[in-house]
């Protein structure tokens, strides 16, 4: 048997870890600050259907094309967070033609390729490969064959409403 001490002190102990437990949570599914802001346009949204656990923030991905000072059009992975369906980006976003300022935080971990992001894995109800479905669709406008599968991206996380619309006009 526990005596009264020992009986306060395991509440006060599962107290204190409970409340670091949860503040480690909520931590973990609060944007970070961002690092920088990357201007361009969205080249093609990754249509699959892997959106997330259910715990924290479901995901979403996109290729963007980052617009360098020197004119260079860079492609980078853009994982798009968010919590409820209508943060995602409306009909308009995925059009080349439109300028955005993006404000992500790098990524190393979730770094790919254009193959690897164009394919979606599919197995039958005994874990048997099946024919990979391509998820990859280019965006309203955006130039034809300009992604080539050995494309390296780097990732970025986007967190919902942390992106603007440019006047293209200002941009110049």
């Amino acid at each position: 048997m526990l005596d009264m001490a020992t009986k306060s002190t395991l509440v006060l102990l599962a107290a204190v870890f409970t409340a670091a437990f949860t503040f480690a949570v909520e931590k973990a599914t609060v944007p970070s600050p961002m690092d920088e802001v990357l201007r361009g346009r969205v080249m093609a949204d990754v249509a699959s259907l892997a959106f997330g656990a259910g715990l924290g923030p479901k995901w979403q991905s996109f290729i963007f094309a980052v617009e360098a000072s020197s004119g260079k059009v860079i492609p980078v992975r853009i994982a798009y967070a968010y919590y409820k369906k209508q943060e995602l980006p409306p009909e308009s976003f995925w059009d080349y033609s439109r300028l955005y300022d993006l404000s992500v935080k790098r990524d190393p971990s979730c770094d790919t390729t254009v193959r690897q992001i164009s394919f979606d894995k599919n197995v039958d109800g005994r874990g048997n490969d099946l024919p990979a479905t391509f998820v990859l669709r280019s965006a309203k406008n955006a130039l034809a064959n300009t992604l080539k599968p050995e494309t390296f991206l780097p990732c970025y996380v986007l967190w919902y409403g942390q992106y603007k619309r440019v006047d293209t006009a200002a941009a110049r």
